[in-house]
């Protein structure tokens, strides 16, 4: 296996707002206890706009017409999940919108989930807007829903992974991410502050604790750097990593229960390369941000990210603005090139919000009925897309 694709895992995980002062304490203990929750609701939002400067008079032209297209991105979702205690079962909808350039999508996804049977049950039916639908499966325009049988799709290649597995892993690693991330908490500490409290302010009629995160370019790469040399050298990372490369193991090796001696060896023989390899990639990374320390990716105005806290300790309220830069020319510079081959600078500036609310309510979500006459299965389409290239292959070896 990829062993930086591992570490890009852990440093993710990594990257939770924790530490050692009371105010990110608080705000962690409420993520934690978000994944306790057993219904909810949520309306999130989410924009983006681009934007250039400095760029050559064709570059500008070339831009301009991808603006014109894009500008505003937004993207608007209504979300209901409700789970078992044990987190075995689950269902979940979301009702999405998109809108950009004057025009409009929407579409709607419904999950359903059970592990704690013999046989793993993960369904996603999508439903789809017209055009796309269409355009996929042009030889029916009645059909509404696209299905993902996960299990079907997965069981195809047995063979080489243990479908059960799989959902097996995914219910372990839960436990395993949510360790990680405890026995980290209280030794994670870059050196300031991230999150403060702000004030007590009503949000859609409910008094919550407001927490903000603000970073600006030079905290966020201190931040990086700090969560990225820490998740190198700390054992907690180590041991997350063997096991997350053992369940990992057993999903691709189908000799792994037959030989567990083995598959121990082959996962311990992967760990200590992994750990061999480990001080080169700081020394890399380091460099890295070394060399890219003076060149801007935060805009002016910072990350701003704010967290409301109800009175139950759950997060209720979410919004943010994160401002990224694109400056090509320094970036050219910063890589050695004499002159870069432009001058311009894009702008991203994205902003979310998001109102979390029926917290452990009764909640039902029912699933659409799908058959044959209303719906697709993918596998269908990824066997006639197989049937056409092998058609297309012996086509072209015939002539």
């Amino acid at each position: 296996m990829k062993k930086t694709s591992i570490i890009a895992l852990v440093l993710v995980l990594a990257m939770v707002f924790a530490g050692c002062t009371s105010n990110e304490l608080k705000l962690y203990n409420a993520v934690n206890k978000m994944q306790d929750i057993t219904s909810m609701e949520s309306d999130i939002s989410f924009s983006i706009t681009m934007t250039g400067e400095g760029f050559s008079e064709e570059e500008q032209k070339s831009l301009q017409q991808v603006t014109s297209m894009m500008n505003p991105l937004e993207i608007n979702m209504h979300q209901k999940m409700v789970q078992n205690e044990e987190k075995t079962s689950a269902r979940g909808a979301v009702d999405t919108n998109l809108s950009f350039s004057g025009m409009t999508m929407d579409m709607k996804v419904w999950v359903d989930t059970d592990m704690s049977g013999d046989k793993p049950k993960l369904i996603e039916i999508i439903k789809m807007p017209p055009l796309i639908m269409n355009s996929m499966y042009p030889e029916d325009n009645t059909k509404e829903y696209l299905v993902y049988d996960f299990y079907k799709i997965m069981g195809e290649t047995q063979e080489q992974i243990n479908v059960n597995e799989v959902f097996k892993f995914s219910k372990e690693m839960q436990s395993q991410i949510a360790k990680f991330i405890k026995d980290s908490q209280e030794k994670f500490n870059p050196g300031f502050e991230i999150a403060k409290y702000k004030e007590k302010r009503t949000v859609d009629g409910k008094e919550l604790s407001i927490y903000e995160v603000k970073l600006d370019d030079a905290a966020f790469k201190n931040l990086v750097r700090y969560t990225v040399n820490y998740a190198i050298d700390s054992k907690d990372t180590i041991e997350f990593i063997e096991q997350y490369m053992d369940l990992v193991s057993k999903i691709v090796d189908t000799n792994a229960k037959q030989e567990p001696q083995l598959n121990q060896e082959k996962v311990n023989l992967e760990s200590d390369e992994l750990k061999k390899e480990l001080p080169s990639l700081k020394e890399k990374f380091n460099s890295f941000m070394d060399t890219f320390k003076d060149v801007k990716i935060i805009g002016d105005k910072g990350i701003v990210l704010e967290y409301g806290i109800n009175s139950d300790g759950y997060i209720a309220h979410e919004a943010g603005s994160i401002p990224l830069e694109v400056n090509i020319k320094a970036i050219g510079k910063a890589m050695g090139e004499e002159e870069p081959a432009s001058k311009g600078i894009l702008k991203l500036d994205m902003s979310f919000s998001t109102k979390v609310y029926n917290i452990n309510a009764p909640m039902q979500i029912d699933m659409p009925v799908v058959n044959e006459s209303n719906s697709i299965d993918i596998t269908d389409i990824m066997n006639k897309s197989m049937n056409t290239n092998t058609e297309v292959n012996m086509n072209t070896d015939m002539n």
